[in-house]
């Protein structure tokens, strides 16, 4: 059952007054409370969206990829996808070569081996087109938004790192940064919230189309929808510089996981082997 104001208090909807006894007392994360008329009260749902400045209104571009599975030291991208805010959109279908190797039957992205290595272009090709891409946005101050960064730029720096070329770290002037992760945001701004934390539902919870979940372009596309819709919902993330937010990050991702010091971010430890090391079960 609602609880009701014992005293009067100002709507948190419309701003006038409710008499005691006679508006809906609605729960605040973590604590507290916020009065509202009854036909004011407002199911859960995001913050309203509000029209101030900040980073999520200047240039963005945003980054993902499909691949065979999450093991960065073997496992290879299969597709990647670019979306920008400028209206850049790139696609590739890559061919991940001869090796031995299957897709992770949890992958969603639908490609497989024999698709990849028929239609595909090589993967030093790809790969160089990607990472000289992103390195030319990173130089320009301009932040990477990517959902789930340590595993997404991970597996580019471990590929990269396979064939032989240079790395994203090593391409751009300030290495991997900036970076905008809307999932290490939205943990941040909204820790209390239940349910899950994957893109599809962060994007189903934010009100942003997300047309193909596990579809690289798909993914690209909603997450650098969501980090603008966060910075829209939130101003105390928006008022921070392109590079404070990167730090920040550092920061509110250790907390999310229990850890007092900042961990490896926005690019986990790796050590990438080739095919013929493993074992073939």
């Amino acid at each position: 059952m609602d609880r009701t104001n014992d005293y009067p208090a100002p709507c948190a909807a419309c701003g006038e007054t409710v008499p005691a006894g006679a508006g809906v007392l609605v729960g605040l994360r973590p604590k507290g409370w916020a009065v509202y008329h009854p036909e004011h009260v407002r199911e859960p749902g995001p913050p309203p969206r509000h029209d101030h400045p900040g980073w999520h209104r200047k240039a963005l571009t945003s980054f993902d990829i499909a691949a065979t599975g999450h093991r960065y030291s073997v496992d290879r991208i299969l597709a990647a996808a670019v979306r920008g805010s400028d209206g850049t959109a790139r696609d590739w279908l890559i061919d991940p070569g001869p090796d031995p190797l299957s897709v992770d039957p949890g992958k969603r992205h639908g490609i497989t081996v024999e698709r990849a290595r028929a239609e595909g272009v090589p993967a030093v090709r790809a790969l160089e087109e990607l990472a000289e891409l992103l390195a030319g946005r990173l130089a320009a101050g301009e932040p990477l938004v990517v959902w789930y960064a340590p595993y997404v730029l991970t597996m580019l720096e471990a590929e990269l790192t396979r064939h032989g070329l240079r790395t994203l770290g090593e391409r751009a002037p300030h290495g991997v940064a900036p970076v905008c992760d809307p999932l290490v945001l939205d943990r941040h701004a909204d820790p209390y919230r239940s349910g899950g934390r994957s893109l599809e539902a962060v994007t189903a919870w934010y009100g942003v189309p997300h047309e193909r979940p596990g579809d690289a372009a798909s993914d690209a596309a909603a997450t650098l929808a969501l980090a603008q819709v966060l910075g829209a919902c939130y101003p105390a993330l928006a008022r921070f510089s392109r590079p404070a937010l990167h730090n920040e990050q550092l920061l509110w991702n250790a907390a999310a996981h229990g850890r007092h010091d900042p961990e490896p971010w926005p690019v986990a430890p790796f050590a990438p082997l080739p095919w013929q090391a493993h074992e073939i079960g």
